[in-house]
């Protein structure tokens, strides 16, 4: 006796009405799926798919403007040091500070804040590693950590090859020791640790954690001063090389956020999304063949409304899912990743320092420089020439610190609009 795996009559798969078809028809039409692994089949009496917000645009201006800011922070690194290693007044400023530093250091600080001093540069950039490796998982930061730890190696190593290969200091019978210093590597290895922790901030972190950041880094290269390893114009030249490479990391991490949210319009979501509807498409696939393969007498073929209610219940469930991912934070209950983190009010989060704060310093610094430069009597340790030099050089310093994080703070702000 032979058998059919299919009862007579139409294809029950072929989608639309037919006739004698007792599955199909008006009352129970064939389901409808999405269009691949976009956005999920509309549900009768859900809100739909949830829009994805457009990408802010990265424009050329913004490329430009950042590579005109690491011109003015490298530029101001070679105009320093053809003043502080290849003029004679150059050296002098740098040699007084120097020595008004050491002179300074028995009068005016006890014992264990010279102590403390020694391992400052260590410490901070033990803590600021540490910090932005947390920050890093903690917000999910995997776009802007590997930008942040390539702006660290280069930052030190761009440093050391400019000490040892690029600059020399010409002996002009100004320095007691003439071999080079410039740049400060102790200045660059924690200043660099700060910088990424900077980079890796969530924006709701980025106020705090660039006006710490550049006042620890601006006090960490006075403690090389301080502790007579390095003269001023050594740690102006390495917050300013940090503070290039921190403008590029910024830039990269905006490029490469540019390419995953255009990614993101493209599947309707973000790659994690998209990787979870691929695997229910791919379900759903392998459901409908094992219903249309022939497995004989045994073979049993849903009704086409219990299909179609199972890929309703699918359907709403992935859309309550993705209602649930768009919610504020207060009311998910959850941190929701985004490029630059939050969105709303959170976003206009200031960034820290200012522009006016590091030209109120640079200007300050111009105009103890040019007191010392032109006061009459000679400026040396223990006089009021060495201690206006050794002045400029910590305000010095500090503008450096300033200029450099605001113009990193600047690139992260951007991108937040």
């Amino acid at each position: 006796m032979s058998h059919t795996p299919y009862p007579p009559g139409p294809d029950p798969y072929r989608s639309g009405p037919q006739h004698g078809d007792p599955y199909r028809g008006g009352q129970h039409p064939a389901p409808v799926y999405g269009g691949g692994y976009g956005a999920p089949a509309a549900v009768p009496g859900s809100p739909g798919p949830v829009p994805v917000s457009p990408a802010r645009p990265l424009s050329a201006g913004t490329v430009v403007a950042a590579a005109l800011s690491v011109a003015l922070l490298w530029g101001l690194v070679l105009l320093v040091a053809h003043a502080g290693l290849n003029t004679v007044t150059g050296q002098a400023l740098d040699e007084t500070a120097l020595q008004q530093a050491k002179a300074d250091r028995n009068t005016f600080f006890p014992s264990f804040v010279l102590v403390a001093a020694q391992f400052l540069p260590e410490v901070v950039a033990v803590l600021a590693g540490a910090l932005a490796l947390v920050w890093a998982v903690r917000y999910r930061r995997w776009v802007a950590a590997p930008c942040a730890a390539v702006a660290v190696v280069a930052a030190n190593v761009s440093t050391q090859v400019l000490k040892h290969g690029v600059f020399d200091k010409p002996d002009l019978g100004v320095q007691q020791i003439a071999s080079n210093s410039f740049p400060s590597g102790h200045t660059t290895a924690a200043a660099s640790l700060l910088m990424a922790a900077l980079l890796v901030a969530p924006p709701h972190r980025r106020a705090r954690a660039g006006r710490w950041g550049a006042f620890l880094a601006a006090v960490v290269g006075m403690t090389t001063v301080l502790n007579g390893w390095h003269r001023p114009t050594d740690a102006v030249a390495a917050l300013l090389i940090v503070g290039g490479w921190g403008v590029l990391a910024a830039l990269a991490t905006q490029l490469i956020d540019a390419a995953v949210a255009r990614t993101r319009l493209r599947t309707g979501g973000s790659p994690a999304g998209s990787y979870r509807r691929f695997v229910d498409e791919r379900s759903r696939r392998r459901q409908e063949r094992a219903w249309s393969e022939d497995r004989g007498d045994s073979a049993y073929v849903p009704p086409a409304h219990e299909r179609q209610a199972r890929e309703l219940e699918r359907a709403a469930s992935a859309a309550r899912d993705a209602e649930r991912r768009n919610r504020p934070r207060a009311q998910r209950g959850a941190w929701d990743p985004r490029p630059y983190g939050y969105r709303g009010a959170l976003m206009t989060v200031p960034a820290r320092p200012r522009l006016g704060t590091a030209i109120t310093l640079t200007v300050v610094t111009g105009a103890l420089l040019a007191v010392a430069i032109w006061w009459p009597y000679p400026a040396v340790a223990g006089t009021f020439g060495g201690r206006v030099t050794l002045t400029a050089g910590y305000l010095g310093i500090a503008a450096a610190a300033a200029l450099g994080w605001w113009l990193v703070a600047r690139r992260l702000r951007s991108a937040t609009r």
